[in-house]
């Protein structure tokens, strides 16, 4: 394996784990109603655990759209990023400095998978 795919790998299955966690954290294991359930927030699991896989594929075989599948979580990274900072709102995807912390190591993460597969 090279330095591209192993990072993909490790961060693929980060991005898809800490989504899988939280998805069955919130849905499946608390059985009260909060304000962190949203339609954005669950779309973002979404979106983790779908261009995550790509990215773990891509670990495995050259995928076509890794380029855009990294974009996109850079995309969605860099918002969580802002909004923890910015916006005062209860329902925030990263609601606690742990998240902080992981989602900044994955955004980090991406940005250098970024600069190595281009």
């Amino acid at each position: 394996m090279n330095t591209e795919q192993i990072i993909s790998l490790l961060l693929g299955l980060l991005i898809v784990g800490e989504a899988i966690m939280l998805f069955i954290g919130m849905y499946v294991i608390s059985k009260k109603q909060n304000e962190w359930k949203t339609r954005f927030n669950t779309n973002t699991l979404l979106l983790d655990i779908a261009f995550g896989t790509i990215i773990i594929f891509n670990a495995i075989e050259n995928m076509p759209y890794k380029v855009v599948a990294i974009a996109v979580l850079i995309i969605t990274h860099l918002y969580r990023e802002v909004e923890y900072f910015f916006k005062e709102k209860k329902n925030r995807f990263l609601f606690n400095l742990p998240l902080f912390i992981v989602n900044t190591i994955k955004f980090i993460g991406l940005i250098v998978l970024l600069l190595i597969v281009l």
